[in-house]
């Protein structure tokens, strides 16, 4: 009992590098936390995880961000933080505006797919360059020539590209589809 009305007179103690944190209810007296800031900032790092896992949705990496960036924070505002009379609620209250923070910057970040911004071949601006070349080339050949290699590129057989064409033998059809090939290599200067 005498402890216990030694810790109600006492208030909150900053002694050289001993954080003394007191709660003004005679029950939560009994709980008083006594520890150097590095371990008090240990322990809240503990006790902030499980309500950033709540935040961002059990993501385990933002929840660790959100974490390590409110104790950077609360190392900023030491003296803030030690006169605070709720130092876990300051935390937290430190912790929601980060994920806020992080939320309002989500929504300024311009989605490609949210905003239907068409991707050319997946971002390959060589590969979509040559697309470009090919096209033009083969604008320039005849209509059978087209149709032979646009098969051929496509993965079908001879026999599937003598049905479409009907009046070629299969021996002119391979003759056309080489001599097709060496004239849109020719044209994209690549070498067959």
């Amino acid at each position: 009992m005498e402890a216990l009305a030694n810790i109600e007179s006492r208030t909150v103690n900053k002694q050289e590098k001993l954080v003394v944190l007191r709660h003004e209810d005679n029950e939560s007296c009994k709980n008083e936390i006594e520890m150097t800031f590095k371990e008090l900032l240990e322990d809240m790092s503990k006790k902030l995880m499980p309500y950033a896992m709540f935040l961002t949705y059990k993501n385990k990496a933002d929840s660790s961000d959100l974490v390590h960036n409110t104790i950077i924070k609360l190392i900023k505002n030491k003296d803030k933080f030690l006169e605070h009379s709720k130092p876990m609620a300051y935390a937290k209250k430190i912790l929601k505006n980060n994920h806020v923070d992080n939320l309002r910057k989500q929504k300024r970040m311009v989605s490609i797919e949210g905003n239907d911004i068409p991707v050319t071949n997946d971002g390959f601006h060589q590969q979509n360059f040559e697309f470009q070349q090919m096209i033009i080339c083969l604008k320039s050949f005849d209509e059978t020539d087209q149709i032979i290699l646009s098969m051929l590129g496509a993965g079908h057989s001879y026999e599937e590209i003598q049905e479409v064409v009907n009046d070629i033998s299969m021996a002119n059809l391979r003759v056309k589809a080489n001599r097709a090939r060496i004239k849109l290599a020719k044209c994209m200067d690549r070498k067959l």
